[in-house]
């Protein structure tokens, strides 16, 4: 992942911006793993536990693929697909009640 830092004071600022990317690090002292915001290629940093110097860049879990987004048609589709399942549903619903009712002695008390 890539974020815009900014090389001065405030983090939004207009001015000079460059992509930073986030590392996942490993303490080779103590085994913390912390990730940092770090230049680009940077393979060791100073752990932010116990402060021992080296600790290690390491490969980091994949993030999840990004989701399709549909178009307005497929989305109409969707949404009518949804409208005729709640429909169907609240007929199921209603007869499943009507089919209990009898067993009540018909009104409630």
């Amino acid at each position: 992942m890539l974020l815009r830092h900014s090389t001065r004071g405030g983090g939004c600022e207009p001015g000079y911006h460059r992509l930073v990317p986030i590392y996942e690090f490993r303490c080779e002292a103590c085994g913390e793993r912390f990730e940092v915001l770090a230049d680009l290629g940077t393979e060791a940093v100073e752990c932010r536990a116990c402060g021992a110097p080296g600790a290690r860049r390491v490969l980091s879990a994949q993030a999840a693929p990004l989701t399709h987004v549909h178009s307005p048609g497929a989305t109409r589709k969707q949404e009518a697909r949804n409208a005729e399942l709640r429909r169907r549903t609240k007929a199921e619903f209603k007869a499943a009640r009507k089919r209990v009712r009898p067993a009540w002695g018909g009104e409630r008390g």
